[in-house]
């Protein structure tokens, strides 16, 4: 026997529920008489549309809602996309039972899939709402809990991306400073710089895998990171002077 999906066990939670009114007894029946007896369409949407008149409690509203996801409904797992749906045969229940989501605070998208017509929620935060308002709880933690992952492992990615954007930039900072050092030692303008300057110009052809900290290091005695880019800096500005750095 093949794994119940994340739609299935999800149904079966809320088919589970239990319903402390009367009257909220009486909404989710109600959702489920429109579509056992012979209503047309316009008369089922009619009455769908209008169902908030109708309420007995703050509760009764959640329920025939629910009771309209249990026979139309369907959401995929949270972990591959976020998507909610209900899906009806005629486009005057997709419109009524669209007007009803949004009276109570819930907008959602149309479109038509396969002769059905189709009413969904992409938006994961909305659809956690949705589950919640109608009392799926289980639903709710699991698209809270994605969220957070999928919103850890982009941080995570931006920051790796940032990491080696920066790492790239100071390869090809490194690699420019070492060519130019190249030159000014090959034309004897190296032997003009101060001593200082002289200094972290032969650790930088030296050492040319070193980090700034590194570098600074490697100084006797040690100099701070931002210490040897100044002198790189300045370094460069004595190549630009002389014409060396193109």
């Amino acid at each position: 026997m093949s794994e119940k999906s994340y739609a299935q066990k999800l149904r079966e939670s809320l088919d589970a529920l239990p319903v402390k009114k009367k009257c909220c007894v009486h909404a989710l029946r109600d959702a489920r008489d429109l579509y056992e007896g012979p209503l047309p369409p316009e008369q089922r949407a009619e009455e769908i549309a209008a169902y908030q008149s109708r309420v007995k409690c703050p509760n009764c509203m959640s329920h025939f809602i629910r009771a309209l996801f249990l026979l139309h409904g369907s959401v995929t797992d949270p972990t591959k996309r976020n998507h909610m749906e209900f899906a009806v045969d005629t486009a005057v229940e997709c419109d009524a039972i669209a007007s009803l989501m949004a009276s109570v605070g819930f907008t959602a998208a149309q479109t038509v899939r396969k002769n059905k017509y189709i009413l969904y929620i992409k938006d994961g935060e909305s659809i956690s709402d949705f589950f919640a308002y109608i009392g799926a709880n289980t639903a709710v933690f699991d698209f809270m809990n994605t969220r957070i992952e999928r919103e850890f492992r982009n941080n995570v990615n931006r920051q790796v991306n940032c990491d080696t954007a920066n790492i790239e930039k100071a390869l090809q900072a490194s690699e420019r400073q070492i060519q130019v050092i190249r030159r000014m030692a090959e034309s004897g303008l190296i032997q003009t710089l101060p001593d200082s300057l002289k200094i972290t110009a032969e650790l930088r052809v030296k050492f040319d895998q070193m980090s700034m900290k590194e570098l600074g290091e490697a100084h006797e005695p040690p100099i701070t990171k931002s210490g040897v880019s100044h002198r790189l800096a300045k370094i460069m500005d004595f190549a630009r002077a002389a014409g060396m750095e193109d």
